[in-house]
Parts: structure tokens; sequence; C-alpha cells
């Protein structure tokens, strides 16, 4: 080295690192993830019941978790309350509805907050009426209508 000549810092080469998208230089796809395998079918023996019983199930018979078509009515202080069917499918929402039917999960809707109910709205409805039960879940709130018309609201 002479003196006129600047000493020369050794050439940094960056390496890439290797990632999902380059691959020895070239950009290439990622991997595809293995697909789940398929679930196995089963098949479901046993005879079809040629018409529903209208007895009672028997004890230990697992419980009948069809829709209910009709209303659910509970009558207290003078109101006659209504649960409508998409107020009972909507109930289903709520923790511990798994595994019930509707009228179950109706029924103890009603046996924890028909008193509650009937006092929310005892000011302001006379007494008899029929209300219906609109239930919204997500909310945990319930509201009274008569006659198309909200007169109470109630958490629970």
């Amino acid at each position: 080295m002479s003196e006129t000549e600047e000493p020369k810092e050794p050439e940094v080469v960056e390496e890439a690192e290797e990632d999902d998208t380059t691959y020895g230089g070239e950009r290439t796809a990622p991997p595809e993830p293995p697909a789940p395998a398929a679930p196995a079918a089963s098949a479901v023996t046993g005879t079809l019941p040629s018409a529903p019983s209208a007895a009672a199930p028997a004890k230990g018979a697992r419980p009948d978790l069809s829709d209910r078509r009709e209303p659910l009515y509970r009558e207290i202080g003078g109101y006659k309350l209504r649960l409508d069917p998409p107020d009972l499918a909507r109930l289903r929402e709520l923790p511990g509805s798994r595994g019930k039917s509707d009228t179950e999960i109706g029924e103890a809707f009603f046996d924890g907050q028909a008193e509650r109910l009937a006092q929310a709205v005892k000011d302001d409805v006379p007494s008899p009426s029929e209300l219906r039960v609109v239930v919204d879940p997500y909310s945990r709130q319930a509201f009274l209508a008569l006659e198309g018309t909200i007169r109470g609201i109630l958490s629970f």
C-alpha cells in the first residue's frame, strides 16, 4: 500500500434471509398447509316411529329439542305473559340452554323472571292484559309489549 492510497473497507455482502416467499433467491409461493381430513361418515340405525307419541317421554329419554310452534304462556299478577316461538328461539342463546327444549327454556325463564316482568308494568298497564315478552339475549333485556307498543323494559 502506498501513502496516497486510502485503505479500503472490506465489502459487506448482505445475504437475504430465507422466508416463506424466497428460496434460493427466487420468489415462490408459501407451502400450503395440509388439508384437514374429512370426517368419517357414521350410520344411524334403528326404526323411525310412524307417529309421534303423545305420552310423556320415559325417564332418561332425550328431551324433544324441536322448535316450538305455539306460544308459551304464564299468568301472574293479573297479566298473561306470552313468549312467541321466535322469542323462545332467542332464549337458546343464553348460557345453560344447551340440550334443553324451547318449552324447558321458556319455563325456566318465566320461573326466574315472571314476577319481575309483572312488577315492571303494574303501574302502567291495567290488569288483566296479555303482554308479549320480546327477548334480546345479547343485551339480556326483555321488552313487554301491549298491542304492539313497548310498555316496559327489564334487564335480566
